[in-house]
């Protein structure tokens, strides 16, 4: 038994670079942009999904979310995807008092931000948001907000795959914002979207965190930038109820399969969630904007 280990560790290991090899062909092969109609239906059937769970989704009170909806139904013109915001707007935003996460929603809107200590619970990435939107001096100063000012702050980020994305989009806030220097921003976005290009040329694993990278450079106007077969992975990977989820099956079991999630490889369920299909969302609208420009 012992005799045999070394060859059957070789056995996995070479099986291992085979499957990563292909899979980085895969994820980098030249093919032709995704057609017009392919968008279109994939917009199209991720609305359906909005329509079908929107129940469901209106008791996720995750803004960020929400805002995506927002800005794709103002891009897009969908009139269901107005209806299932506006609604929600107004059973829930309009219905609460105005608090740190109202600029997502109201552009000019200042809001009164509390002493750090009043975040303790807060991800580095969320207190960034809650700066990005309010641009608070006293926060401003804060190590953590300075920190994520560098574009090295995610250090070993392929272990943190949504870290650079949210960097970016607090950056991207910022900027419509003028909240800081404009040449510092600019620099210090070009510098994250060259991270996450990197990221997708070497992830292959078509997850929530795959899908916020290409909306991440989408967003930016990084067009160029994202390869026609990226795309078309994420539009493959939409599920048939036309939704998507944290999960890049290698083995299908039913409605679960043995695959890669953002984070580790396990044993997961395919069904689709509103934090990944959000973003679906609003990276379709972006993509059709794109190519009515």
């Amino acid at each position: 038994m012992i005799k045999k280990l070394p060859g059957t560790v070789l056995f996995f290991f070479m099986a291992g670079m085979v499957y990563c090899a292909y899979e980085y062909y895969e994820n980098n092969k030249v093919i032709d942009w995704p057609t017009t109609f392919e968008i279109q239906r994939t917009f199209n059937q991720s609305i359906e999904w909005l329509v079908v769970n929107d129940l469901k989704n209106k008791n996720n009170h995750n803004s960020a979310l929400w805002w995506m909806l927002k800005e794709a139904s103002e891009i897009s013109d969908d009139k269901k995807l107005t209806d299932i915001y506006q609604q929600y707007k107004k059973q829930y935003l309009d219905a609460n008092s105005p608090n740190v996460w109202t600029p997502y929603f109201r552009k000019y809107y200042r809001p009164y931000v509390p002493d750090i200590t009043a975040f303790l619970s807060y991800k580095p990435y969320q207190l960034f948001f809650v700066y990005a939107l309010s641009c608070d001096k006293a926060l401003a100063r804060e190590t953590i907000i300075q920190d994520q000012h560098e574009a090295d702050f995610c250090g070993l980020h392929y272990l943190s795959p949504r870290c650079v994305t949210h960097q970016l989009m607090s950056v991207r806030l910022m900027q419509d914002r003028s909240c800081g220097d404009d040449k510092q921003l600019a620099a210090l976005s070009q510098s994250l979207q060259e991270i996450i290009i990197d990221e997708l040329t070497y992830d292959f694993r078509v997850t929530d965190s795959y899908l916020q990278r290409v909306l991440a450079l989408a967003e930016a106007g990084n067009y160029e930038a994202i390869k026609p077969v990226w795309v078309q992975r994420i539009i493959d990977a939409q599920n048939e109820d036309g939704g998507w989820n944290d999960m890049h099956p290698v083995i299908p079991l039913g409605n679960s399969a043995l695959g890669w999630t953002s984070l580790l490889p396990g044993y997961a369920s395919n069904e689709s969630n509103f934090h990944a299909t959000a973003q679906g969302v609003w990276l379709m609208a972006l993509l059709l904007q794109h190519e009515q420009e």
